[in-house]
């Protein structure tokens, strides 16, 4: 004759083996959360390229004026580049096309004042100028420019001349 565990030796099995299983999947699901708390993925929109924090996206099709230009980037979530360095210049730079002239967030606010777009204060030891630039009072508005004689710099031109652009938005962070 075969002895049966007691009812209360099952109950106290199955108990242990919920249990563990509990246990296990609480440890489990803990691991899960710090490895994402601890990791921060970072994106771009599609045809966006990213550098640093930030996403950056070229106007390849249509010129328009500044004022035009910040808008059509406004409606993407973003505003014109703000330049923040030489290694943030030479970023840029590498994407764009040498024989186009690219708006970037900067202007002249009256009295040879520059202020950037998002608000970041102007830096006069951080500035890209052609050597010769800004050249004059009616020129308000920056573009990016390449001159064969002396590479990528800044150049002041009239807002309502029709240009290419550079937007940029912070990275988005999941």
């Amino acid at each position: 004759m075969q002895e049966r565990p007691a009812q209360g030796q099952v109950v106290c099995w199955s108990l242990r083996l919920w249990m563990a299983a509990l246990i296990s999947i609480l440890l489990l699901s803990t691991c899960f959360i710090a490895s994402c708390v601890e990791k921060v993925w970072s994106c771009c929109p599609k045809d966006w390229k990213p550098f640093g924090s930030y996403c950056y996206f070229t106007s390849t099709d249509s010129r328009a004026s500044w004022n035009k230009s910040e808008e059509k980037c406004s409606l993407r979530g973003a505003h014109l580049l703000v330049i923040h360095s030489q290694e943030e210049q030479d970023f840029i730079t590498r994407m764009l096309d040498t024989t186009a002239g690219y708006f970037i967030g900067l202007s002249d606010v009256g009295n040879r004042q520059w202020q950037w777009i998002d608000q970041t204060p102007y830096n006069y030891r951080a500035t890209f100028w052609h050597n010769g630039e800004p050249s004059s009072d009616n020129e308000k508005c920056v573009i990016v420019q390449y001159r064969w004689n002396t590479g990528w710099g800044w150049n002041d031109i009239p807002c309502s001349l029709k240009q290419k652009s550079v937007c940029q938005m912070k990275k988005i962070y999941l």
